[in-house]
């Protein structure tokens, strides 16, 4: 392996083997230019550019065998619901040039503690009631929507934008249907939490408190707002994730980690970038996702949802760059364990690997990011439960 490392941090990210070299800014400059993907294995270093159409064309099995694939995020959108696009171990999206205007503040205001993110569950009912509650919700302003109508996902979608909550209406064919809610618990007012569910206590009855311990659960997001710190400065790994996605900017900087896919996330990102915004306080939000919960919890088992949460592993740098090799290290720094872990062939080798970055864990990260936050799920179902 050769040590020639570039000391630019987003330029020459590895050059693990003496033929090739990944580089985040000319990368992202040449797809932004030309709309093309490119892909490499990581073990070997062989790497291709393909125009989107060609890249379609390759099978499911060519593209389960590319470690890494770099592509707009117009292109990503339109390939990752294609029949044969699998996603790799690796994926760089490239995003175009920002032409909003950053607002300048003076500060962003965060306790760094860390709190509710998102929430959402459905509630199973009658069709008569679930129409009466949504009538109800438009009729009192509680909420609005510009135009009812019908699609493949739901009837009906009511929102409140300046409270952060949604209300989505999905008859189906059968007698009962399902309302979706969705909100946010660090924008949304107690106040108004407990009038809307009022409402629907009203109008579901008696059965309400069966039907709202007995509601799926679908989505909850625990986040933590830090300050002085930069997404390409946390070095994390999510357990059992064996997939890392970075968002770079036209210039190839790093904007966005994501750990994991699908059910279970943990996003690292600029915060004020994400709002246009500029301070002199860099903030950085850490957030883990878990979606898809329908089939395994209900508000009643709420604080089983701990159990899922992965376990989340933060690293000193600085330790790893005393055990391991350099390049190791720069490929760690860069693309996180994930991709250092592809360059690897025999199973000594990931262990040797798994002994070194075991003896570099800082750990207590994951507590933090959910610590804080049982007090506000314990307030939030007893709300709801009785509003």
């Amino acid at each position: 392996m050769s040590n020639n490392f570039s000391p630019d941090f987003y330029n020459i990210v590895v050059n693990v083997h003496d033929d090739y070299k990944v580089n985040f800014k000319y990368i992202s400059q040449r797809i932004n230019k030309d709309g093309v993907i490119y892909t490499q294995n990581l073990q070997t270093g062989e790497y291709e550019w393909y125009e989107e159409s060609k890249f379609k064309e390759k099978t499911k099995s060519e593209v389960k065998s590319i470690d890494l694939i770099a592509l707009s995020i117009s292109s990503y959108r339109k390939l990752k619901d294609h029949k044969c696009f699998y996603q790799p171990k690796v994926i760089l999206i490239v995003k175009p040039k920002n032409k909003n205007k950053n607002s300048f503040i003076d500060e962003y205001y965060t306790n760094e503690s860390a709190f509710l993110d998102k929430l959402s569950f459905t509630l199973k009912v009658s069709d008569d009631l679930g129409d009466e509650f949504i009538k109800l919700l438009l009729r009192e302003k509680l909420c609005s929507s510009k135009r009812p109508r019908d699609t493949r996902i739901y009837k009906c979608r009511v929102s409140n934008k300046s409270q952060h909550m949604t209300f989505e209406y999905m008859p189906t064919k059968k007698k009962n249907s399902y309302i979706k809610c969705t909100f946010n618990p660090a924008k949304t007012d107690v106040r108004f939490l407990r009038l809307v569910f009022s409402q629907l206590k009203f109008v579901i009855g008696p059965s309400y408190e069966s039907l709202i311990r007995t509601s799926n659960l679908l989505r909850i997001d625990f986040a933590i707002d830090l300050k002085k710190d930069k997404v390409k400065d946390f070095y994390l790994n999510l357990n059992s994730s064996r997939h890392i996605t970075l968002y770079l900017d036209h210039k190839g900087k790093v904007e966005t980690k994501v750990y994991g896919k699908s059910g279970t996330r943990l996003q690292i990102y600029n915060k004020l970038r994400e709002r246009n915004l500029k301070c002199k306080v860099p903030i950085t939000r850490c957030e883990i996702q878990l979606k898809k919960l329908n089939s395994k919890f209900d508000l009643e088992s709420l604080f089983d949802i701990f159990n899922r949460i992965p376990n989340i592993r933060e690293y000193s740098m600085k330790a790893l760059k005393e055990r391991l090799s350099i390049s190791e290290y720069y490929l760690i720094k860069k693309m996180g364990i994930t991709a250092a872990r592809s360059t690897l062939i025999s199973d000594s080798e990931k262990q040797k690997l798994r002994r070194r970055l075991n003896s570099a864990e800082k750990g207590f990260f994951g507590e933090r990011l959910v610590g804080s936050t049982r007090n506000e799920l314990r307030a939030i179902q007893k709300l709801l439960f009785n509003p």
